[in-house]
């Protein structure tokens, strides 16, 4: 699926979200700008990744393309886990009569379960334990131990066929 799909799919996700907590609450901004938080700019984790395994050089081509996974061996994308989702909701229980604190956490929290929902059945190789905080923490976030074993045969394919990449073997 290319990029420019994925997103639109994550932000037509996020609009759903939004338009769900809207028609519950009746307050769009707090609804709709929270939902593409938790359905789109999760996604910013992916920069992260990118950064730890490069640096500063930036390259669209090699991030768009997911090499920061090959360089690393690493899986860490630290906003996508279903303990945020939940941590999330007991939050906006908690906060009472604060209603647009409830909103806007709850909205976060449908946004972001809608993205790690769509992310576990599009990306091959990731079940839906890979998108757990905790277990990828457990794993230390190496992803031989996190994707499918037929997905990480693949991804040392991919890895010995980019020489351009400096890791260690």
């Amino acid at each position: 699926m290319s990029l420019f799909l994925h997103l639109s799919i994550h932000v037509a996700l996020s609009l759903l979200a939004g338009l769900i907590v809207w028609r519950i609450w009746k307050k769009p901004v707090a609804s709709f700008v929270m939902a593409i938080v938790g359905g789109v700019l999760v996604d910013m984790d992916h920069f992260i990744d990118y950064f730890l395994a490069f640096g500063f050089n930036f390259d669209l081509s090699y991030f768009s393309k997911g090499y920061q996974f090959l360089q690393s061996g690493k899986i860490y994308v630290l906003f996508h886990g279903w303990e945020y989702v939940i941590l999330l909701l007991i939050a906006a229980y908690f906060v009472g009569q604060r209603l647009i604190l409830k909103i806007a956490l709850f909205a976060l929290a449908i946004g972001l379960f809608l993205h790690l929902g769509f992310d576990t059945y599009e990306n091959d190789g990731m079940s839906i334990r890979a998108y757990s905080i905790i277990y990828r923490a457990s794993k230390n976030f190496e992803n031989k131990f996190i994707v499918t074993p037929e997905h990480y045969k693949i991804f040392l394919i991919e890895r010995e066929n980019a020489p351009f990449l400096n890791y260690s073997k």
